[in-house]
């Protein structure tokens, strides 16, 4: 192997033509003390107009106007408060304490934010204060005005019974199916609606919470349990209290019939890992790597755990997949799995995300909602990098290759910068993550770990934004990485790549070499300019050896020159082995290159991605080498592409390979078996047949479902073999009931409608909406079920219940159904409001509810 290191000299000029302005009223770039001339911060005097302008390097900041951080009259100090609740009323019955120090010489009016709370009584250090209440809040005139250098505190004493911010689940269910619980979710600004507060994450407090509650009941809330004090009424009182500041969207409540297991990091942290008492089964697969994630996080950003304890908990009905409040995180119970359920959805990526964002997000946090980016990335970069710790470099290739997919899809809708506030989720999210990955091994990862120490460790428990970052740079490396936070950051879009080469002889017998063509092919404008980034060529030869070079791409088009001085015959050439930058890529290879790929390239995604290329090529080109590549490969996800590529080819060669899938290891490769096979031959059917006792419940419920619609004579053998399956949200119970109401069973078509009912968790709803679907059957049950869902507080379950009535509206047999179900109930005013637009989008329906 040769390997050299060829950096471009950087053409400042060049770049600075090419970086352009960007203009407009909204979204801007600001600086200090100068303006952005052609990429170059200009220094104008009017006397030397005429002379040559001087160029400094500055920082710059992406700003929208609208975005900025909240202003606020007081700095918040500490928060304390006092709740008990009548959970079956969703009645929170509380009284609230801040301390606070006035940021202005003058304060005579004050606002708390507080949405449909009733507050019965406002005190000012312990006096009646005056009061106005609004839509949006309470506003209070203090009398005298407060001054600087003073510390006072404000206590309301209130009722409210909010419909977000905190959720009441289970306390009316007559069933007993559902667990009692009471959650929080405060972010983005909804504690709000349950707590009277200054509801922004631009002021940082201690808060503590005190919560009187039923005896039986666990209650957590954040950091440490002061004390928990037996009222001797069948009430404890819970006392939690902070040790450092955060932000209040991150105060929280879990309160739940739980058992709760503890294990420790080797920094001797507690972890609390709450569960449900009937499946203890449950909490070692769901908790696996619980404390070892949180040794991880530590010793990759050098910063030890900055709080006291930690804690996961399992709700209901939750809005999202989890909540990383400060030092207690809720998740899901969707993802407390047992072990078959493990496979199919589990909660260790999930848990490494809520995890690292007790550093991000919480220890430091963002100024304002735009730059969720630094709390977000980093949140979904370090499970990345954990799971290269557990699970191999190939795992984590592979993790980067679908947060860089995600990225690019995105960016046919839009191409917004990083920054923007209405850059999306997966911006947020994937390519955030996948940016900081670039970063990463871009100044390299010892340098990178160095950055991020002295980022967190300079603004501990304060507020950052994203030059706060790229400062970092400069004071630890010394480096001023301009030119990546301008393209990956604060600019928008991707590159995409067109990639050529030619294997040229020069003075025959002499000297041979590869020419590597690269244009960059994407639109360009003010938003998106041309890509600078350093890039790895490799060019592999049929002998096994190679030649390596590292060049900086920053123009239109570059050539890049490999040397071959052992003049060989070139097997395949890698552009960016690893596929470390986020781009497209159109490189035109032949059938031999990919093979030759496929079977030698050193990293998995560079196997993978000529194996993903030959889907075009035609079947009996590849078959053979399919088949040899599928035994001999070890990362499932090749395998599966694989199986992608032969799953309809009758021939033996192609079945030998679909056959050994079907009892692949691997629960991803098997479920590629079933969702490609377009239709399931005679000749497979007892193949497909081992799925009924499939270790994953996903695959269970779709092979029954597949079996039972191509073999229905044999329907009654596998109902049989699945009646004693549930699965995580039913999934197989509900299909079960859905293949023998097909039968005609009026006991499944009943048990399918309480399915779609309030007495189940939003899985299991959404599962049974999906079946009365499939069966085409309404009743008055499914039709009030449907609008309960239309009227939850979780999207998750709002939007699926929504588009199943649409499905039912749209037949006319089924619309008098749903029109005399909605006539039958008295409907509060709220509920009617919400209903109301979704069922008149029929046109047939004007008028009707």
């Amino acid at each position: 192997m040769r390997s050299a290191a060829g950096f471009k000299t950087h053409d400042r000029r060049r770049r600075s033509e090419r970086a352009g302005v960007r203009g407009g009223n909204t979204h801007r770039f600001v600086h200090a003390c100068c303006f952005w001339l052609l990429g170059s911060c200009v220094l104008v005097f009017p006397d030397r107009l005429h002379a040559q302008a001087v160029s400094y390097p500055t920082t710059r900041l992406y700003a929208e106007p609208s975005m900025f951080p909240q202003e606020h009259p007081v700095d918040m100090l500490r928060m304390r408060l006092e709740v008990s609740f009548v959970p079956e009323q969703g009645l929170v019955k509380g009284k609230v304490t801040h301390r606070f120090a006035p940021l202005r010489e003058r304060v005579d009016s004050m606002f708390f934010d507080g949405p449909g709370i009733r507050i019965q009584q406002a005190m000012l250090n312990g006096q009646p204060l005056q009061y106005r209440i609004s839509p949006a809040g309470i506003t209070v005139y203090p009398d005298p005005p407060l001054r600087w250098n003073s510390v006072d505190s404000i206590s309301f004493t209130y009722e409210a019974t909010p419909r977000r911010g905190i959720y009441f689940v289970g306390w009316n269910d007559t069933t007993g199916r559902r667990h009692e619980q009471i959650w929080t979710q405060g972010q983005g600004i909804d504690n709000r609606h349950w707590i009277p507060c200054y509801d922004h994450q631009n002021d940082k407090l201690i808060t503590e919470t005190v919560i009187r509650f039923d005896s039986s009941y666990q209650v957590l809330s954040n950091d440490s349990l002061l004390s928990r004090t037996d009222n001797r009424d069948g009430t404890f009182t819970w006392h939690y209290c902070m040790t450092h500041p955060h932000s209040l969207y991150l105060v929280m409540l879990g309160i739940g019939k739980y058992g709760v297991k503890t294990v420790r990091t080797k920094a001797n942290v507690p972890v609390h890992l709450y569960f449900y008492p009937e499946s203890p089964d449950r909490v070692e697969p769901t908790y696996l790597y619980a404390a070892e994630c949180i040794d991880f996080v530590a010793d990759h950003t050098g910063i030890p755990y900055p709080w006291t304890s930690y804690a996961n908990i399992p709700v209901e009905d939750f809005l999202y997949g989890a909540m990383e409040n400060t030092t207690a995180t809720v998740y899901g119970d969707f993802m407390f799995v047992d072990r078959r359920g493990f496979l199919d959805r589990n909660f260790v990526d999930v848990n490494v995300h809520e995890l690292a964002h007790q550093w991000f997000g919480n220890f430091i946090t963002g100024r304002a909602p735009n730059m969720a980016w630094l709390h977000e990335s980093f949140a979904t970069f370090y499970p990345k990098l954990f799971r290269r710790q557990v699970a191999g470099e190939a795992y984590y290739q592979w993790m980067r290759r679908q947060e860089q997919e995600a990225a690019l899809e995105v960016s046919e809708q839009n191409r917004l910068p990083l920054v923007h506030s209405h850059a999306g989720g997966t911006r947020v999210y994937q390519k955030g993550s996948a940016v900081l990955d670039m970063m990463m091994h871009t100044v390299g990862e010892p340098q990178f770990r160095r950055v991020i120490n002295h980022y967190l460790k300079h603004h501990a428990y304060g507020l950052v934004e994203t030059n706060d970052l790229y400062q970092a740079f400069q004071d630890t490396l010394g480096q001023s990485p301009f030119w990546f936070f301008d393209e990956w950051i604060y600019r928008g879009g991707e590159p995409h790549f067109e990639i050529s080469y030619k294997d040229i002889t020069l003075h025959p017998g002499e000297r041979r070499q590869t020419e590597i063509f690269v244009r960059q092919i994407h639109p360009v404008d003010d938003l998106v300019g041309y890509f600078t980034m350093p890039i790895i060529f490799e060019v592999h030869y049929t002998d096994g050896a190679f030649d390596r070079v590292k060049e900086t791409i920053s123009g239109q088009a570059d050539t890049v020159v490999v040397r071959n001085p052992g003049k060989r015959e070139i097997a395949y050439l890698l552009f960016d082995p690893g596929s470390l930058v986020l781009k497209k890529v159109t490189f035109s290879r032949s059938f031999e290159e990919l093979r030759r790929q496929a079977l030698a390239a050193p990293l998995m995604i560079d196997r993978y991605d000529a194996v993903a290329a030959m889907a075009p090529t035609d079947i009996g080109t590849k078959r053979e080498l399919l088949g040899e590549i599928f035994n001999r490969e070890e990362f499932f996800y090749i395998r599966a592409e694989i199986v992608r590529q032969l799953a309809n080819d009758d021939d033996p060669a192609s079945i030998r390979v679909i056959r050994k899938a079907l009892r692949d290891p691997a629960a991803e490769v098997r479920s590629s078996v079933l969702k490609h096979t377009a239709f399931i031959p005679t000749h497979l059917r007892s193949d497909f047949e081992l799925l009924l006792r499939d270790s994953s419940y996903a695959i269970e419920a779709a092979v029954l479902s597949r079996l039972s619609a191509r073999f229905p004579e044999r329907v009654n053998e596998y109902l049989t073999a699945t009646r004693s399956d549930e699965g995580i949200g039913n999934q197989v119970r509900v299909v079960w009931h859905e293949v023998r109401a097909g039968l005609g069973e009026r006991e499944s078509y009943i048990a399918l409608a309480e399915m779609c009912g309030p007495s189940y968790e939003f899985r299991t709803r959404i599962n049974a909406f999906e079946a009365v679907k499939h069966l085409n059957y309404l009743d008055r049950h499914i039709a009030l079920n449907l609008m309960d869902a239309m009227l939850s507080s979780n999207s998750r379950l709002r939007g699926p219940a929504t588009v199943t009535v649409q499905y039912f509206l749209d037949q006319t047999a089924h619309r008098k159904t749903m029109e005399q179900a909605f006539s039958s109930v008295n409907w509060l005013s709220w509920q009617r409001e919400m209903l109301t637009p979704a069922l008149r989008q029929n046109s047939q329906l004007q008028g009707s509810p």
